[in-house]
């Protein structure tokens, strides 16, 4: 399916280039470096981003975008895609999608969407791509309302209303409790517990402010469907119902670019800040089977968390080169989730709570024409009151550097 799909996505792109009247833009970045995880170095591997948008105009008031992005990051990372933080050593990942914009009188405008998703993961060095775990395929849909006016006389102000549906799949996820729990007599989870339907809805403003200054808002609230995960009771059975999240987000960023100044041949600074408030409510519980424990918790996977994201970036017009410097923040809070003990992973009866460091410095310098070098350095922590890691991974420490080529189309 992933063969026939990046197959697929790359016999298409020159038909739609060459078509009349279609305009093709993007980025490809090729960069390769190292990887050091928990103090460890890891082996020199790559990092590729290939970003294509195609648009093709039918009148002044419609038109039509195809959307294609394949990454490949090929360094330790932790992700979280079934309720904490999984170590992965590589993964790819493709999508394709496709939106038509209609605009009518008022600055009102309607953008339907389709699209699919394909993520790779690999667990082990020595696995095989496609085999993995938690490999999912995600299709998606989605319809968004926007309009274009302004606040008062001189700021131009953009909102938008969306509603987007997501169906995602794990073809080899299955519980192993499911296929031979009659066998064993043990309780039936659900064959699929990962596979989710969700609903989202959101809004955003965007402000176009004085003085080289943008603001910007968001809201959004996803109800998560596990259709095939049974809810778990105190006494370790499981329930005919089903588990269902919400998730809720609420996000405010601002960004300025400040006047040039004349230093090192004229410097343009500018900056930016993002503020993230989210929480995560779910019917879920989880009861640990070991025997030395048969621990009970209740709402295990609520939590909520704040995020907080500084950016400064620099461009030297005289030689071009651009500089960026970010920085994020997290803290994420469980209030349900206990903390365990490292050895035998007995519990405190304390509440988890983690946190989370990234800094992140990218620099350009353009090469010739649409190419560019480009250098890129992250470092990132994450740290929590649990030492007991056998589940999820919840403390650990990561630094790589990466430099390559970057030509935009």
């Amino acid at each position: 399916m992933k063969k026939a799909f990046l197959a697929g996505l790359l016999a298409f792109l020159p038909l739609t280039a060459q078509a009349q009247r279609w305009s093709l833009m993007g980025e490809a970045n090729l960069l390769a470096g190292q990887y050091f995880y928990n103090n460890a170095a890891g082996s020199a591997n790559g990092y590729v981003d290939l970003n294509l948008q195609q648009a093709r105009s039918f009148s002044p008031e419609s038109g039509f975008f195809i959307n294609e992005r394949y990454l490949y990051t090929g360094f330790k990372q932790v992700n979280e895609l079934a309720g904490g933080g999984t170590l992965f050593q590589q993964s790819m990942d493709s999508s394709l999608g496709a939106k038509y914009i209609k605009r009518f009188e008022g600055g009102y405008s309607i953008k339907p969407r389709i699209g699919v998703r394909n993520q790779l993961f690999r667990e082990t060095m020595d696995e095989d791509w496609g085999k993995g775990l938690y490999d999912y395929w995600r299709y998606e849909g989605g319809l968004t309302w926007e309009r274009k006016t302004r606040l008062g006389l001189s700021v131009p102000w953009t909102y938008q209303i969306s509603y987007d549906l997501y169906y995602t799949y794990y073809p080899r996820f299955k519980s192993l409790a499911s296929a031979f729990g009659a066998a064993l007599a043990t309780p039936d989870p659900g064959e699929r517990p990962l596979n989710t339907l969700t609903h989202q809805f959101s809004y955003r403003s965007e402000f176009d402010l004085p003085g080289f200054a943008s603001a910007w808002g968001l809201a959004s609230l996803s109800i998560i469907d596990f259709t095939d995960q049974k809810i778990v009771n105190s006494k370790g059975d499981y329930l005919d119902s089903k588990r269902s999240d919400v998730y809720a987000t609420i996000g405010l960023g601002y960004s300025k670019r400040f006047s040039d100044f004349e230093a090192l041949g004229r410097v343009r600074p500018g900056a930016s800040m993002g503020l993230t408030l989210s929480s995560l409510m779910s019917n879920q519980n989880n009861f640990d089977t070991d025997p030395k424990r048969l621990q009970y918790v209740a709402g295990y996977y609520n939590y909520w968390e704040a995020r907080l994201s500084p950016v400064a970036s620099a461009l030297f017009l005289k030689t071009q080169i651009n500089v960026r410097l970010g920085y994020d923040f997290g803290y994420r809070s469980y209030s349900g989730r206990l903390t365990q003990n490292s050895g035998d992973g007995s519990y405190t009866g304390e509440n988890l709570h983690q946190y989370t460091h990234g800094l992140t410095l990218e620099a350009s310098y353009p090469l010739w024409r649409q190419l560019e070098f480009k250098a890129r350095g992250l470092w990132a922590k994450s740290s929590s009151n649990n030492s007991f890691q056998q589940v999820y991974t919840y403390n650990y420490s990561s630094y790589n550097y990466f430099a390559g080529i970057s030509w935009k189309l």
